[in-house]
This record gives structure tokens, sequence and C-alpha cells, in this order.
């Protein structure tokens, strides 16, 4: 990714505003395919969630997997309660750290540094696996990997959500969500043309490394949120990043940056709700409940079953070649 702090170049819209002049009103202002592609980067952190997810599916019924865990042919009571360690050491690993690192990390140190160290966390939470001898070692490796995925499932949609303009902030963010979805498929594909190698289901899981490594290194190219850097009283690289994401034109990102800060100070004032308030403010209320009914019922279609699992499901349906 380019430094923040590189030169404007012909990467934006040709008839972009001048630097001159004050950007659009919201929905007809111009977007600058620099921060597109910065949010598409970050969004990479979304293949994460989806790969880890859904390479186990096949891994469980791989033959060289099941020698080296010690499993029978068909599934027995010992094996049954593996296969739920190896997929659920990665939930739990996920849910913990998803639900403490917003204030402990996310809030505190900024969402460059935190996307940096769970994707780190994938990396070696993969590579653990990737080495495995035994169901302990996968296991700490899937956990690893999970608390590592945790974080980035925070910190990814703030991080894009804050450097996009509102025009397509809903898109950049939505490509997070496609990316779980393309990582399930990758997934599924890399384990049909390994399944019957030796070591393939070392390669599956080994693909964690490459994917964690590169985007954590890619990360060190690329600046944090204005919106952060403004929160912690750096307002002098909160308007440099964001001038460079805005195309150079430094008036409108003065603007934008003004309207940030004073979004900062309605906060300040405010202060923090609690959940007492949070339940029973009818607005909030409606939304949080919402938005958990949405995963609720999703979880209960089943799907986050299949998608780790299907591979021993069709399977024992004698289905192959998916």
């Amino acid at each position: 990714m380019s430094s923040a702090t590189a030169a404007p170049d012909s990467c934006a819209s040709p008839d972009a505003p001048s630097a001159e002049k004050m950007a659009p009103p919201s929905g007809t202002e111009r977007v600058n395919c620099r921060v597109v592609l910065l949010c598409m980067f970050v969004a990479n952190t979304g293949l994460f969630h989806g790969y880890d997810n859904g390479v186990v599916s096949d891994v469980f019924t791989m033959p060289a997997f099941r020698e080296m865990m010690g499993w029978p042919a068909v599934d027995d009571e010992s094996a049954a309660f593996q296969k739920g360690l190896t997929v659920n050491g990665f939930n739990v690993g996920a849910a913990i750290s998803a639900v403490l690192c917003g204030h402990l990390i996310v809030d505190r140190f900024g969402r460059r540094p935190a996307l940096i160290l769970g994707s780190m966390l994938f990396a070696l939470g993969g590579a653990v696996q990737t080495v495995a001898t035994s169901a302990a070692i996968l296991i700490c490796g899937r956990l690893i990997a999970g608390v590592g995925c945790g974080v980035t499932s925070c910190a990814g949609p703030a991080y894009i959500a804050e450097v996009a303009p509102a025009s397509i902030r809903g898109a950049m963010v939505g490509i997070y969500q496609s990316n779980v979805c393309l990582a399930i498929v990758a997934a599924s594909v890399l384990n049909y043309y390994d399944h019957s190698m030796h070591d393939g289901w070392r390669w599956s899981l080994g693909v964690q490394i490459v994917v964690g490594a590169v985007t954590a290194i890619g990360l060190f190219f690329v600046g944090d949120t204005p919106r952060f850097l403004e929160s912690v009283g750096r307002s002098g690289e909160a308007l440099k990043i964001l001038t460079y994401l805005r195309g150079g034109n430094a008036e409108a990102a003065s603007a934008e940056l003004a309207t940030v800060r004073a979004e900062l100070e309605e906060e300040r004032i405010a202060g923090s709700a609690t959940w007492s308030e949070v339940m029973s403010n009818p607005h909030f209320r409606n939304v949080v409940t919402l938005g958990c009914l949405v995963q609720f019922f999703q979880i209960m279609t089943g799907i986050n079953a299949m998608v780790s699992f299907g591979g021993t499901l069709f399977e024992t349906l004698g289905v192959t070649g998916l």
C-alpha cells in the first residue's frame, strides 16, 4: 500500500474537484481510487474468518490427516469430539477476543495496530495448525487463529467505515463480508485439489500463514484512521492522511476533519451509555435487538454447521468431489 505521505497521483477520478474547491455535498462527492484500494486491502482480513471456518470441513475427510489424528475410517465418539473441539476452538477464541479487544486494543491503541496484531496471530495460528502432530497442537493453533480473527473482525470494519467516504462506505464494508464467503469457496476448491496428497492438509492449512503474513506486512505501510488520530490529539497527522485519501483536496479534508472533531466532542460531552440506557431507548433497543436476531436466525439455519462439517456430511452420504 502507498504511504500516506505520497504525492497525489492520476489515480483520482478525472473529473475530481480540484484542491481549491470544497468537496461536493454528500451523495455527489468524488471518490478517489486510493481510498477504494485501501479499503479493499483492509477487507482482506475478512478472508481470515471465512477461510479458517471453511478449510477444516474437507480436511477432516483427508486420509493423511485422519491418519495423523489417529482417527478410524469411520468416526467414533472420540473422533467426533475432537472434530467439535477443532471447530469450536477457533470460534471460542474469535468470540472472546472480538468482545474484549474493542475497548482494550482497538479504541486504546488504534485500528491499524489491532489489525497488525490480529493478522500476525492469524498467521501464527495457521503455522501451529500446519505443523501439528496431534489433536492438542491442532486445537491450540485453531484457538490462536481464532483470537487473531476476532481482533480483525472488530478492527477491520471499523477501519473501513472510518476512512471510506459516506457515498461508498456501505459498499466497502460489504466487500469485507463478501470476502468471508469467497474464502469459504476458495478453501473448498483448494481442498478438492489436494485431498489425496500426503501433505495436502498441511498445504490447505498453511495458506493461513501466507494470507496473514502478507496482510500484516502490508498494514505497516498504511496509516491509522483520521478519526482515531483526531481522538488521541494527533490532528496534524489526521489531516495529512485524510488529505491523501481525499485525492489531495486539503480544503475538503479540513472540512471533513472539522465534522469529525465536532462529533468526537459531542460524544465526549454525552459520555458513555450504559446497557440499561441502551435498552430503555426504543431506537437503540430496536437496532440492537434487530442485529442480534438477524445473527441468531442466521446461525439457526444451520449454515455454520454446513460450512464446518459439510465434508463429513457429504462423505457420510457417499457424495465426493464437492
